[in-house]
């Protein structure tokens, strides 16, 4: 007891730590060696037991179809059948075939057709799988005795089923001296399913059972394909039957191992899930929690000894600080502080007073922390920035579209090429390059798009453009200034019925450029100007929810430029907004060109 408390808690602990380890170490080790020993008998056992059950059938399945096939082959009626070219002695010969083939059929589970090719064109088949048989041909008549095809879909009785066609060329028995003389093929159709995986498959565990996978990577059943893919390519390469391996299908975990069939051509994936292969380690776990709770009762006491040795100083330190939260001297309470039980919190009394002096390093990590937040507020606003960017070109295009619909449907080609041309520019610019461009690239920009909109209406309006060389070399965001455009022609021109005039200027005055979009439209009216002039003073027409105000269709676009100028320029940047119902609209932009904030676009 008195040793412990002169040692560190790190000591301390470690000593407890090497105690809980030793018995740890001795209850995994027998839990490891009993589960070893029981999981590799049942998982050999199980895999052995039933992959020999199933490739048993299906060998006494497929030799059983090979016979039949042989037996067919050289009967004497069916070889007659087949080098029969009288139309008439082979319908007569066609209903005895049936007879015979549906009595050899009979007893035979997983059968679905027969089918008879014959080499002068004769065609035989008992529930219509000639089409079916024919695909395969080539691969049938290359094939060196008997075929067997991959997975394929047969529909029969108007469901469609897995199956495995069976092959073989039939031969003339030479009664009428053409013997070894190739005289057609014989090909069953055998159901996968019923075949292979009837009822009697032993399906002993949830989730255990059977994947047959044929030489093309198709997998029967058709149920977790992905999880049987992967082990098949996983597992793909090998002649031989793999070892079992653990993985998870169809959720649940288990031994996988792949099987070679050569009878078919094909693999067979066992599975057989952690609930077979663990089943009887429920008394080992039994066995295990007993031990456990024998254990921890021989370490009791020594780890009662430790915690004491480090609640006792703990506690003392805590009545220490509360005489300090009660207003008492530091110093005097520090001096008056004395730990016992190990060396940290000895440590612990005497640096306290040094604790004070962190507060200056505390103070500097919540101004970084302030930092960060600021710095999340500028990237909350450029998010903003670029949301309402991204609203201004997907109505502008809808529209250009419907344009150079309704002209292709009017007009030739000639001009749709023209529209097409202009329109690619538009599109090309809006979406390549950086967020900020000088403003007569902006400007070339608009003009395509107006190209677009006197080809759509005809001319029903001019444009006048009036720029400054230094205003055409200013930095300004990109599509800025189309969607004051598109506003003047959409919501001023457009229901005008009489020819109009739009007017766009750019000059550099004091500092700051001034972009105005001036149209003789029809204006907006009184009350539809006081909304869009009081949005336009609100410090952002979103809301916190990321969605648009309820606001007049002709200050949409307005609004989303404003909000743009404001977060990249601050109250320096935005517009202003002027109509008068019947007369027109003024739109003026102001762009401070000495600053540049950093919640505005900076790339695309």
């Amino acid at each position: 007891m008195g040793v412990l408390k002169k040692m560190k808690i790190k000591t301390q602990f470690m000593i407890a730590v090497a105690c809980v380890l030793g018995v740890m170490l001795l209850i995994i080790y027998s839990l490891y060696e009993q589960t070893s020993r029981i999981v590799i008998r049942n998982n050999s056992q199980i895999t052995e037991d039933l992959v020999r059950k199933f490739k048993l059938g299906m060998s006494q399945k497929v030799e059983e179809v090979g016979q039949m096939m042989l037996n067919l082959g050289f009967d004497p009626f069916l070889q007659q059948y087949l080098t029969q070219v009288n139309p008439s002695l082979l319908y007569e010969m066609s209903k005895e075939l049936d007879r015979k083939i549906i009595s050899l059929k009979a007893g035979r589970q997983g059968i679905e057709d027969i089918v008879l090719i014959g080499a002068r064109g004769t065609k035989y088949s008992l529930n219509g799988g000639i089409e079916y048989v024919r695909g395969l041909e080539p691969e049938i008549l290359a094939a060196d005795g008997v075929y067997v095809s991959g997975l394929q879909k047969f529909s029969y009785s108007g469901t469609l089923q897995n199956a495995l066609v069976f092959a073989q060329s039939i031969y003339a028995d030479g009664s009428n001296g053409s013997a070894d003389k190739r005289i057609g093929y014989i090909a069953v159709i055998a159901n996968v399913e019923t075949m292979f995986f009837d009822t009697d498959t032993p399906q002993s565990e949830p989730g255990a059972g059977f994947y047959l996978i044929d030489r093309y990577g198709r997998a029967f059943p058709e149920t977790n394909v992905p999880d049987i893919a992967r082990n098949v390519k996983a597992l793909a390469g090998a002649s031989e039957d793999l070892p079992a391996s653990k993985d998870s299908i169809g959720g649940i975990k288990g031994s996988v191992q792949l099987h070679s069939l050569p009878d078919v051509q094909a693999s067979l994936l066992s599975f057989i899930p952690e609930e077979a292969l663990l089943a009887e380690l429920n008394k080992v776990r039994t066995q295990s929690v007993f031990i456990v709770l024998f254990a921890l009762l021989l370490m009791a006491l020594p780890f009662a000894m430790i915690i004491n040795n480090i609640v006792h100083p703990i506690q003392v330190l805590v009545k220490f600080i509360n005489s300090i939260k009660s207003g008492g001297a530091i110093r005097e309470a520090r001096n008056d502080l004395k730990l016992e039980g190990n060396l940290e919190m000895k440590v612990v009394a005497e640096k306290l007073n040094g604790m004070l002096n962190e507060l200056n390093s505390l103070t500097h990590k919540l101004v970084e922390t302030t930092t960060h937040l600021l710095e999340a507020e500028i990237e909350k606003e450029k998010a903003a920035s670029a949301y309402l960017r991204s609203q201004i070109n997907p109505h502008f295009l809808y529209n250009t579209l419907e344009s150079i619909k309704g002209v292709a449907l009017e007009l030739g080609a000639d001009r749709v090429v023209e529209m097409t041309k202009a329109l690619g520019k538009l599109f090309h610019y809006s979406i390549k390059g950086p967020g900020w461009v000088t403003l007569d690239r902006e400007l070339n920009a608009v003009q395509s798009y107006v190209f677009l909109q006197l080809i759509r209406f005809e001319d029903r309006f001019e444009v006048g453009y009036d720029f400054t060389e230094e205003a055409l070399r200013a930095p300004v965001m990109k599509m800025i200034l189309q969607p004051l455009v598109e506003n003047a022609v959409f919501h001023g021109l457009e229901p005008k019925t009489t020819p109009g005039r739009l007017l766009i200027t750019g000059r550099v005055d004091d500092g700051v450029l001034l972009l105005s979009v001036v149209d003789d439209g029809v204006g907006v009216e009184e009350q539809e100007l006081a909304e869009i002039r009081r949005r336009l003073a609100l410090p952002s027409s979103l809301g916190r929810n990321g969605r648009e105000p309820a606001v007049p269709a002709e200050g949409l676009g307005v609004l989303n430029v404003h909000n743009r100028l404001r977060l990249a320029y601050g109250e320096q940047g935005g517009l202003t907004f002027d109509s008068e119902a019947g007369q027109g609209t003024r739109i003026v932009l102001h762009i401070p060109l000495d600053t540049m904030q950093p919640g505005g676009d900076t790339d695309v």
